[in-house]
């Protein structure tokens, strides 16, 4: 018996590494100089990040790892292989995006949410009706949007970058076996890239001196945005159009121009003019008589010059303005006018 504890109390029992359990740590690396937030005032830089690991079987749930850490973190997956990506920020912290299909790789995506528009749903009530735009079309035949008027127009999306990678192996094989094992793949960094992209408008104008302030959506532009394939999905939605600024270029003649933040063109744009509409309001110095415009300008759209700004669509051939008695307090363009009721509404067909 004495022989026998001084055996068991001799012995050591070191663990095995197949009896570990069977996690392996993979390095995840982040590079966020290419997605552009310093465009879109996100500050210094992101202050945090999302890491979601699908394992491709299906068998496994999705991990995901929330940090404060930017430029790294680490995974423990399964032996097996995984598709994962990488977005700034948490699922929590988005107020403009509504996030679906997130337990599976393939169907994870963000899209924009409804808007309150009160002078667009019911000024624009019988166009969205009568139109064959693309956009148009779509609305009519979604019964939910129908049955909320609000929900014609959609907030704009805020900034979010990312990236994936997929076909991770994890195996034995890629174990580095020193004190903290690692599994590393390619070079093992994820290289993120904005999913939003910055359009500018600009319409000229002859008569620019009638012109007091405009109100502006624009429809067509991509609803929603897939993650993992990293491009805008074939879903519609309208945007209003704020920030209007103004340019007197002669006498008679100027622009207004401002720009927006979208997911960009819908999946298998072609350029065409109705596949975008811009649906604009010009209230005269009058205060009273408004000019309706609905300008197909898919056809428009050009890449921009400018660094900050990714598209524009530049109407260049001048509207015209008919000329009007101003008002004690209409003297040149406003921004925004707190109340366009007891209006005179004038259509123009194009």
């Amino acid at each position: 018996m004495f022989i026998l504890i001084l055996f068991a109390t001799s012995c050591d029992r070191r663990q095995l590494w197949d009896e570990w359990d069977e996690l392996v740590p993979v390095d995840i690396k982040v590079d966020w100089s290419g997605s552009r937030w310093p465009d879109f005032d996100e500050g210094a830089a992101p202050t945090g990040m999302s890491v979601y690991a699908y394992d491709q079987t299906g068998k496994q749930n999705p991990v995901v790892v929330v940090t404060n850490e930017i430029e790294h973190t680490e995974l423990k997956l399964y032996d097996g292989e995984w598709n994962i990506f990488v977005f700034n920020q948490s699922v929590m912290e988005y107020a403009s995006l509504k996030f679906s299909g997130m337990d599976k790789y393939s169907s994870a995506q963000i899209e924009t949410i409804p808007q309150v528009s009160r002078w667009f749903s019911s000024s624009r009530a019988e166009w969205v009706t009568r139109s064959n735009s693309p956009w148009a079309v779509q609305t009519r035949a979604n019964t939910e949007t129908r049955a909320d008027e609000y929900s014609l127009t959609t907030k704009q999306p805020i900034w979010f970058a990312n990236d994936c990678y997929e076909g991770v192996i994890i195996d034995e094989d890629k174990i580095i076996r020193e004190f903290t094992p690692h599994t590393r793949f390619s070079d093992g960094i994820f290289y993120t890239k904005s999913s939003i992209i910055k359009m500018g408008v600009k319409v000229h104008f002859k008569g620019y001196g009638n012109l007091y302030t405009v109100r502006s959506v624009i429809s067509g532009v991509a609803k929603s945005y897939n993650i993992s394939q990293m491009r805008a999905q074939t879903e519609m939605t309208a945007h209003e159009l704020t920030g209007w600024k103004g340019v007197a270029e002669t006498d008679s003649t100027g622009y207004v121009e401002t720009t927006f933040q979208t997911f960009g063109l819908v999946k298998g744009y072609s350029y065409k003019p109705e596949e975008l509409y811009l649906h604009l309001d010009v209230m005269l110095v009058d205060g009273e008589t408004i000019m309706t415009y609905d300008l197909p300008v898919g056809n428009l759209v050009k890449k921009s010059n400018e660094d900050d700004i990714d598209l524009i669509i530049n109407v260049e051939d001048p509207l015209t303005l008919p000329d009007v008695v101003k008002k004690e307090d209409g003297n040149g363009f406003e921004i925004t006018v707190s109340d366009w009721e007891d209006e005179i509404n004038i259509d123009i067909d194009l």
